[in-house]
């Protein structure tokens, strides 16, 4: 395996392994297969989750450690700052971290919540079934006759 696919868009981001769009400075975390198939239905997958991207395969060689050497001219100007999700954050300065949030004094719980205290449905007796007479509709089925127009029409008249 000389070369593998990386996936970039024309924000010129790369694709990683988590499917997020970086920088591309960080090799060992972009997405990279040594199969064009792969790589085009991975860009096909990529596509979907954001139709308005334009996303291109980059054939890249690789470096000692097996990761995509990244062209120059394909990487942003500027770095793409991305909030690491594993960082915890940082405290204000002087203040007590055994300290709980305060709610916002303008935020006054509602008198009465239907979502918490909902009313109970009334039951409502369902309507009695109409009783049909048997006489009033014999068993017997009229007859079609031919010359007789369809009741659509009948009932236009």
């Amino acid at each position: 395996m000389s070369h593998v696919y990386v996936l970039t868009n024309q924000h010129q981001q790369f694709l990683s392994k988590s499917n997020e769009w970086i920088d591309g400075r960080d090799s060992a975390r972009l997405f990279r297969t040594e199969y064009k198939d792969v790589a085009i239905n991975q860009m096909f997958e990529a596509n979907t989750r954001d139709v308005t991207l334009r996303i291109e395969l980059l054939e890249c060689g690789l470096d000692t450690k097996k990761n995509p050497q990244i062209p120059a001219d394909a990487l942003s100007d500027e770095p793409l700052y991305v909030v690491d999700e594993q960082e915890e954050p940082v405290a204000e300065e002087g203040g007590d971290p055994e300290e709980l949030p305060q709610p916002d004094p303008t935020e006054v719980p509602p008198e009465h919540n239907p979502e918490v205290d909902p009313q109970p449905v009334p039951e409502v007796e369902p309507d009695p079934q109409p009783e049909i007479d048997p006489d009033q509709y014999p068993g017997d089925t009229p007859e079609i006759e031919p010359e007789q127009p369809p009741e659509s029409v009948v009932s236009q008249i």
